[in-house]
């Protein structure tokens, strides 16, 4: 079992290079290797867009990056793997709809259990909010895949997390979730009992435990024939979300697992996926 899991691990990584390779590198400066807090993973690189110089809809060029949407993309991995080198066709594929990006690293299991790793994503989330180089007027989405969604929907969720922000609630315009696990507890993984521990924790890690009707829109995307992380995550999250008086709203896909909402992003799919096309919608509507 763990070789498969090296195998597959390592087909995983190589896709995850040819996905980046093939993935364009103009339109968009990178910031890379910020620091945001004090651990060596705590690095985010930053994807701005290129300033565009024709007027659009009346406005000025310095008004349109105002207004330009920023993401904060949170990426997926068990809470055990993952770099964000790996996740640059994402921010290709969110520059290319208008947005700039942040992605950030985190620590992560073994090395340090579940609430170090949510208190990077916080230091992350922070750097973003408080950062004088942007605009507070700007649109703000977390985004995040599987791991990465859980992290990104309890930032929006538990308000404990981001309260030292003033006007936080403001800040953030909506989450967009992909393939999440929110609704977990009792554990079926065995290291998860670990990972989350100590046992006054665990239902700190469950989205689902937080929900209230102040929260930013939540927008939560599945495939069908996801085994890894079910669909009823999502659609239980969005359910007692909205029995509280929130806002949330589902998709779900034919034909799509786990990995293939993140993989949609790439070059390869992304003009046919159906599932951009949502996300592209979504964020322009908010």
């Amino acid at each position: 079992m763990k070789f498969k899991k090296i195998v597959e691990a390592s087909a995983q990584l190589a896709g995850l290079q040819i996905i980046n390779a093939l993935a364009r590198s103009g339109g968009y400066r990178v910031r890379r290797g910020i620091k945001y807090g004090p651990h060596a993973r705590n690095r985010l690189d930053y994807y701005v867009r290129d300033r565009v110089r024709e007027n659009v809809q009346g406005y000025s060029e310095d008004e349109r990056t105002k207004l330009r949407p920023l993401v904060l993309f949170i990426y997926g991995g068990n809470w055990q793997s993952g770099n964000r080198q790996d996740y640059r066709f994402v921010a290709d594929t969110l520059c290319g709809m208008g947005c700039d990006v942040v992605l950030p690293d985190y620590r992560l299991y073994p090395e340090v259990r579940f609430s170090s790793m949510l208190d990077d994503v916080r230091l992350a989330a922070t750097w973003l909010l408080q950062n004088e180089e942007i605009e507070a007027e700007r649109p703000i989405f977390i985004m995040g895949h599987s791991a990465g969604a859980q992290l990104g929907s309890l930032l929006c969720l538990n308000k404990e997390l981001l309260s030292h922000i003033d006007e936080v609630e403001n800040r953030i315009t909506a989450f967009i979730g992909l393939s999440g696990p929110y609704d977990f507890y009792p554990y079926t993984e065995e290291s998860h009992w670990d990972l989350f521990a100590p046992e006054h924790e665990y239902p700190n890690s469950q989205a689902v435990n937080f929900v209230r009707p102040g929260a930013p829109p939540l927008y939560l995307l599945h495939g069908r024939d996801d085994n890894r992380v079910r669909r009823g995550h999502s659609k239980s999250l969005m359910e007692k979300q909205i029995a509280v008086g929130g806002r949330a709203s589902r998709e779900v896909y034919a034909g799509i697992g786990h990995a293939d909402l993140v993989v949609s992003f790439s070059v390869f799919h992304r003009r046919r996926s159906k599932a951009v096309k949502d996300i592209r919608h979504f964020i322009e509507s908010q």
